[in-house]
């Protein structure tokens, strides 16, 4: 459907702008600089891999001919699959080949802004109306190459397409913004400055790109640390083994359904990994009392978990108006996999939902939604052996 789309797009483009010429020289250029943008790949903290290619699509779609652009991005993705091939497996070349198809399709779809933009980015002057045309063009290419993306995740089995949009968005929006406004800078000095001038751009955007990289690298090494603390409290718990991970993936899910901000839901992350922390090297009889406490006594200590430390304190505590909205999220989930590993998922919804009162019955009743959508994905479908 979107290949279908995009090509379309590009023929009705291609019969307004007939007459343009393909440059050799320009193909490759512009196959070099995404090129270089593909292989610079960011990787979420959940895992997902994303390439941003905005700047250089946006300064092609504004200065070349829709052929050219097409065929420069589609080379450069080839390049990009042939240069990993070697070193993943086939599941992740193919997922790059649907990537691939996926932007050059995108860029396709955007072409019909050329009849706009070329004219103004081409003229001998250029005025200052061609930074606003760029941004608000940007713009809607960065909403349909993440749209696109959530789609292609939501076709392999993850949240839907809105979830997954938003999810990709409260990370990913500023890199966007830096591609766009490196974009707009392009076409207005692209008169005097020329090729040199979506040079320096690029260069200045990887830059800017690679320190978001190595800053979502160390978020994930926290994560990992996190996970092994995590790990750590099951040990001497078998029948316990995956129950944290488990219920860090559901009141992810929960609270993004809730509406909470992207800051929450990383405490939400965490606090549901590290909610039982408080039982390592404790197995008193009051382990199920005290553990909370124990456990944010643990985590408070460390600056980056200070915010988790309250999620932990209270997943215990009933309906209560200290209780932080994570904290009754975290509890829910929590109570609801115990609950399943005994009697099964869809008994363990009902009584939920019947035991269960105020803001902890609104996190049950929107657990037994995500639950009923995603129990697939989440491996919560099964009842107890």
């Amino acid at each position: 459907m979107l290949i279908s789309c995009g090509t379309a797009a590009g023929l009705w483009t291609a019969s307004r702008l007939s007459g343009a010429s393909f440059n050799v020289a320009a193909v490759a250029g512009f196959t070099l600089a995404f090129l270089a943008s593909r292989l610079l790949t960011l990787q979420l903290p959940q895992g997902d891999r994303i390439r941003i290619t905005l700047v250089v699509g946006l300064a092609a779609l504004s200065l070349r001919s829709t052929g050219e652009i097409l065929t420069a991005a589609s080379v450069a993705g080839a390049l990009d699959v042939m240069v990993r091939a070697s070193q993943e497996d086939v599941s992740v070349v193919a997922g790059r080949l649907a990537d691939l198809a996926r932007s050059v399709s995108v860029l396709a779809l955007l072409s019909p802004w050329q009849v706009l933009v070329r004219p103004l980015a081409t003229a001998d002057t250029v005025s200052d109306a061609i930074l606003v045309l760029g941004i608000v063009m940007g713009a809607s290419y960065a909403i349909l190459d993440v749209m696109t993306i959530a789609a292609q995740q939501w076709a392999a089995g993850g949240p839907g397409v809105l979830e997954g949009f938003i999810s990709l968005v409260r990370p990913l929006g500023s890199v966007y913004m830096v591609h766009i406004a490196m974009a707009a800078v392009v076409l207005r000095v692209y008169p005097s400055l020329g090729a040199w001038g979506l040079a320096i751009a690029l260069l200045l955007t990887l830059i800017l790109q690679n320190s978001f990289n190595l800053y979502l690298r160390i978020r994930r090494a926290y994560a990992q640390t996190i996970k092994a603390l995590a790990h750590a409290a099951e040990m001497d718990r078998p029948q316990d083994v995956g129950h944290a991970e488990r219920v860090a993936e559901l009141a992810i899910a929960v609270g993004r359904e809730s509406g909470l901000s992207s800051t929450e839901l990383e405490h939400v992350g965490y606090g549901a990994l590290l909610h039982d922390v408080g039982r390592i090297g404790y197995d008193g009889e009051d382990a199920d009392t005290t553990h909370p406490v124990r456990g944010a006594e643990i985590v408070e200590a460390v600056p980056f978990l200070e915010g988790v430390a309250p999620l932990i304190r209270h997943h215990r505590d009933t309906d209560d108006d200290v209780v932080p909205e994570g904290a009754v999220i975290v509890g829910v989930c929590c109570r609801y996999d115990r609950l399943r590993s005994h009697i099964g998922a869809r008994a363990a919804l009902e009584r939920l939902e019947a035991e269960e009162e105020g803001r902890r019955l609104r996190a049950a009743k929107t657990l037994a939604s995500v639950v009923s959508r995603r129990s697939g994905s989440l491996g919560l479908s099964e009842d107890p052996s």
